[in-house]
């Protein structure tokens, strides 16, 4: 597979964004006149790189919002074939281009932008929607961990997750990492004030890799 010299080169839509959809993933929030200056610079420079840590931050954001725009339709489309290049609903995987990981801080944050840009917008269709794999895609591809959405009920909820022996917690509102660098985990967990797979305890097997196990408690 040919390198990206951008991260947004493979998107041909991104005069469709609407800044609006960008100001709530940037912290502080910028003028809109400035977003909306940043933005057409990137239509017209996409191999331009961020300057700082707030420019990848509104990068992300226009990541997001391009993934949004070109993820797979509510109806009609085969994501079994692999019809989209960015996540397979049925298989429930995560499709990261490694070519992307040069333009972005870490795996942790990209993946956070996908789930975002796919899973926090759709209607939730099934028990399994709770779990996701987490795949890197090139001329192979690679786990390198899998995600867990916990649904919680209120912003006191609480996960503990027990991995390989050790016990780790996670909270509503926020994204955990739990490390397990190995193919499979056995891991059994219990929740406070929410449900995994339809049960507040249960034990199961997810994929590990080099990001291991991310919980999103965030909330819708």
């Amino acid at each position: 597979m040919s390198k990206l010299s951008s991260l947004f080169e493979t998107f041909d839509d991104l005069d469709q964004i609407d800044i609006n959809s960008l100001i709530p993933f940037i912290s502080p929030p910028p003028q809109p006149i400035k977003l909306e200056n940043y933005l057409a610079n990137l239509i017209l420079y996409p191999q331009a790189l961020p300057l700082s840590e707030y420019d990848m931050k509104i990068n992300l954001a226009v990541l997001r919002e391009a993934l949004r725009l070109n993820g797979p339709k509510l109806a009609g489309e085969n994501n079994l074939l692999g019809s989209n290049p960015f996540i397979n609903m049925t298989l429930r995987k995560i499709l990261i281009p490694e070519s992307f990981l040069p333009f972005v801080p870490d795996l942790v944050s990209v993946t956070g932008v996908f789930i975002d840009a796919f899973l926090r917008v759709r209607p939730k269709t099934d028990f399994f929607w709770d779990l996701w794999t987490v795949v890197i895609t090139d001329d192979s591809d690679e786990i390198v961990g899998s995600v867990i959405l916990p649904q919680f009920i209120n912003r006191d909820g609480e996960m503990e997750i027990i991995v390989m022996g050790k016990s780790y917690k996670a909270t509503s509102g926020r994204v955990s990492i739990i490390p397990c660098m190995k193919d499979r985990c056995e891991i059994s967990y219990k929740l406070n004030q929410g449900q995994v797979l339809g049960k507040s305890e249960n034990a199961l097997q997810l994929y590990g890799g080099k990001m291991g196990i991310l919980i999103d408690g965030r909330m819708q």
